[in-house]
């Protein structure tokens, strides 16, 4: 059986990969290209080029707090979760269905099997801008808010995992009726959050 999960799992990826090489090749020289404008220092957080105001703010929030002389873990955590959002319900700044938003958060064993899960749900019917040339009206989050965190555990793979649960809220430049709430679940893995699940 688990044999079975790993082949599915490979072959998903595989015709992931497929789409994103056609449109890195094939379709995207036309195309302002996306740079990393920023870094943190010991992470492999980037903001790239094409983000928001409020990811570029959100993302400074991060990364005073990671390259401080002691990291405060639930700002650490409030951060990510925030940047998740941010990243995955901004839409309008993104090239295609494969343009994926905040897979640096996710955790590093499920961010294949959320690439996949994020196109062919929420960015299914995403419209290529290749050419500049989109008129989709997308969301781009305009504002968001910690409601609440509590410390929390969560099971992967037989380990459990330390972390927190982060409760947010957020509104949008435009309201197209997505998603204005959710729960999102952090784990803790050798000094690194990451985002394990969204509710």
């Amino acid at each position: 059986m688990r044999k079975k999960l790993l082949i599915v799992a490979l072959l998903l990826s595989f015709i992931y990969s497929l789409g994103g090489i056609y449109f890195h090749f094939f379709a995207g020289d036309e195309k302002e290209k996306v740079n990393s404008i920023d870094t943190i220092k010991g992470y492999d957080y980037t903001l790239k080029s094409s983000a928001t105001e409020l990811m570029k703010q959100e993302f400074s929030i991060l990364k005073e707090n990671l390259e401080s002389t002691s990291v405060n873990k639930e700002k650490y955590a409030v951060s990510i979760a925030k940047l998740f959002i941010i990243d995955l319900y901004t839409m309008s700044n993104k090239l295609n269905k494969y343009d994926i938003g905040s897979a640096d958060y996710v955790y590093k064993s499920a961010v294949a099997s959320y690439k996949l899960n994020v196109t062919d749900t929420l960015y299914k019917y995403l419209e290529d801008n290749t050419n500049n040339k989109r008129k989709q009206t997308l969301p781009e989050v305009s504002s968001i808010n910690l409601d609440e965190i509590t410390e929390s555990e969560l099971k992967i793979d037989e380990k459990v995992y330390l972390g927190y649960k982060v409760k947010l809220s957020w509104e949008y430049v435009t309201d197209l009726e997505y998603d204005h709430e959710g729960e999102i679940i952090i784990v803790e893995d050798s000094d690194i959050l990451y985002i394990a699940e969204k509710k």
